[in-house]
């Protein structure tokens, strides 16, 4: 089972992307994304980083997984950055596809054959699903419906009765992911550094290891 932001699609370079021109803009949006983008814009704590660079933002989803302590920019952060990516199936559907994706694919198929590939990623809400489905028949249209699964309830895969009798792997860029999988009687391998060639590498090497 492959994830897809973080793995195959490099979804933290598309929110960079419209969190950073956000609050360079002067852009007035509606409602509760107004209030929280305007909180960005004036922001000058001693901890605040702009442009967001990747690293921020990796050491934000980390802190988020964990509920580890937050700065005050890294909470202000973590408010907006829902905002410009719901109700959008635009910004879902132009997601660049990760780096090492492609050879990601290919060395699964090789280790466990095509018919045995399965999509399984967490969307955020009915637009994300949409546009997640047109991006796989877009860039992937080798996955045929049936074997792709778009839900938030990752862990239950492997109690499904159509995989009951086979062994369940999730590459996955999310750590509590995968022991939730872990959890629920599958096999999980973390996908690190996400959407990179080098994790494309790790990942396989693992399968392989564990096959």
């Amino acid at each position: 089972f492959l994830d897809m932001d973080g793995v195959l699609v490099a979804f933290q370079k598309g929110l960079l992307d419209v969190i950073n021109r956000d609050i360079a803009s002067d852009e007035i949006f509606t409602g509760s994304r107004n209030k929280n983008i305007k909180k960005l814009r004036s922001y000058q704590g001693p901890d605040k980083i702009y442009p967001l660079t990747d690293e921020f933002m990796t050491t934000l989803l980390f802190k988020r997984d964990t509920r580890a302590e937050m700065t005050p920019w890294e909470k202000l952060v973590k408010k907006y950055q829902w905002g410009p990516i719901t109700k959008n199936y635009d910004h879902w559907f132009n997601l660049p596809k990760a780096e090492g994706c492609d050879e990601l694919v290919k060395g699964c198929i090789e280790l466990v054959g095509p018919q045995n590939v399965y999509i399984l990623s967490a969307p955020v809400d009915n637009d994300s699903i949409d546009a997640k489905k047109d991006w796989l028949n877009t860039h992937f249209p080798l996955f045929p419906p049936e074997r792709v699964f778009i839900r938030k309830d990752k862990e239950a895969i492997p109690t499904m009765e159509i995989f009951k009798s086979f062994q369940c792997i999730l590459i996955d860029d999310r750590e509590k992911y995968k022991l939730k999988f872990e959890a629920a009687g599958g096999t999980g391998i973390v996908h690190n550094p996400p959407a990179s060639l080098v994790g494309t590498q790790n990942s396989l090497k693992q399968l392989s290891e564990i096959l």
